[in-house]
């Protein structure tokens, strides 16, 4: 009898597959697919494991392709038929409801992920919105617009959509438009340490949202005040806001919001230093996250949290526990970009640990970071990380290349604050 054939590493399967936007579903399936390779995995290389080193047979990924040809024609039907929508629309004269249909198709495609292509559909939306008496549906596509941008680390870009979203929602009135336009400059500014900037734009919009008796909306910009006074070390007045913010969300039963602010709670007192009370936040972030429909990347970013909790009190092995949770979870949704944050943690786990293996997540990191849309800011991350890394263990010079390149990254990116403490680390280096 014929032994059975061992897997192929998924770094070798992907190596096969040419980078064609039609093949994407099949990247995906075959990612999700992969199982570490158990003789590996009880092995002195089982810790090491990354993506690229799992395997994946064949005969599996054939068996479940009728499944993925389903969900691709799924959302194939979907987007055409959103398409179809838009043009009855065009044909009765409803500007607005084509706007609505192609705002939705884009929206579709970021559900999966395929953000050029939702840019696409959202500039069409924008385009045809600019022609409409009524301003409210170009307010929407601006909007649809900066949010990608901001997801893109195009903050710049971003906040430039939601500035002209916000000047056209105030000249028609628009005030649920006003609201999310500030929101969206808010979230621009924070992600750019523009604190100053930042609590200006949540201040306007919780005022307006305060005014119209928006409940879900005025949680949402509390939480976000919340999230700015933790990060300008203001725990006092942090605690202030998502104290708010809960009684906000309690009052209209929101559940979906409650794992976000959960885990905003829980890094508020993490930074107190209150180990515990965190542990218990996130933890009840995750029993609220089963309760409402399952958004993976929300859980991967509270199970980082609370494996950064463990890895700062000492609790290596928890730590990694919860990171292979958390890249099973990434692994299932197809979330790249998660993959790239869980690899540069596990390899500041091996840091602590004085462990040079540790090398192998940030290179994992670093070619998954590759595979995204153009996004300087993740790869530069990794980057700093990996030259603490390298510093830990005493090889200053490969500390210093790697800080420099995240430097040039962030620069190229106009991330200012980023790159002004990426140079504070390499001054330190120096003295």
């Amino acid at each position: 009898m014929t032994p059975p054939l061992p897997p192929v590493r998924v770094e070798k399967a992907l190596a096969l597959l040419p980078d064609i936007e039609a093949l994407g579903p099949l990247r995906a399936l075959l990612v999700s697919i992969s199982r570490p390779d158990e003789r590996a995995l009880w092995s002195s290389s089982g810790p090491y494991l990354t993506l690229g080193k799992r395997g994946v047979q064949p005969e599996e990924l054939r068996h479940h392709m009728p499944q993925a040809f389903h969900v691709i024609t799924e959302h194939l039907q979907t987007l055409y038929r959103a398409y179809v929508e838009a043009l009855e629309c065009q044909q009765r004269g409803d500007g607005a409801g084509a706007v609505a249909a192609l705002v939705r198709a884009g929206r579709g495609e970021e559900r999966v992920a395929r953000l050029s292509q939702a840019r696409a559909w959202y500039d069409v939306a924008l385009r045809i919105s600019q022609a409409l008496q009524d301003r409210r549906p170009e307010v929407e596509s601006l909007r649809s617009l900066g949010e990608l941008f901001l997801r893109l680390g195009q903050y710049a870009e971003g906040a430039r959509h939601f500035q002209r979203a916000l000047a056209i929602a105030e000249a028609e009135f628009d005030q649920t438009g006003a609201i999310a336009a500030c929101e969206g400059l808010g979230d621009a500014a924070l992600a750019q340490s523009q604190w100053t900037g930042a609590q200006a734009w949540y201040a306007r919009g919780l005022r307006l949202a305060t005014a119209g008796g928006d409940q879900r909306q005025i949680g949402r910009l509390e939480r976000h005040l919340g999230v700015l006074a933790r990060h300008q070390g203001d725990p006092t007045v942090a605690g202030e806001h998502l104290r708010r913010a809960r009684e906000c969300f309690d009052a209209v039963e929101a559940a979906e919001e409650m794992p976000e602010l959960l885990n905003t709670q829980g890094q508020l007192e993490a930074q107190l230093g209150r180990s515990q009370v965190a542990s218990g936040a996130y933890r009840e972030a995750l029993a609220w996250l089963q309760r409402a429909p399952r958004d993976a990347g929300l859980e991967v970013s509270i199970r980082l949290n609370l494996a950064e909790l463990h890895l700062e009190a000492g609790r290596f092995l928890d730590g990694e526990e919860e990171m292979r949770r958390a890249e099973q979870v990434a692994i299932g949704g197809n979330l790249t970009s998660r993959l790239v944050q869980i690899y540069t943690l596990m390899g500041k786990l091996r840091g602590r640990q004085l462990d040079e293996t540790g090398f192998v997540f940030f290179e994992q990191a670093i070619e998954l970071s590759r595979m995204l849309e153009p996004s300087p800011t993740t790869e530069a991350q990794v980057y700093v990380e990996y030259g603490l890394f390298r510093e830990r263990l005493g090889q200053r010079e490969e500390a210093r290349a790697y800080l420099e390149r995240a430097r040039e990254l962030y620069g190229s990116a106009g991330d200012a604050a980023d790159r002004r403490r990426v140079e504070a680390e390499l001054e330190k280096m120096t003295a």
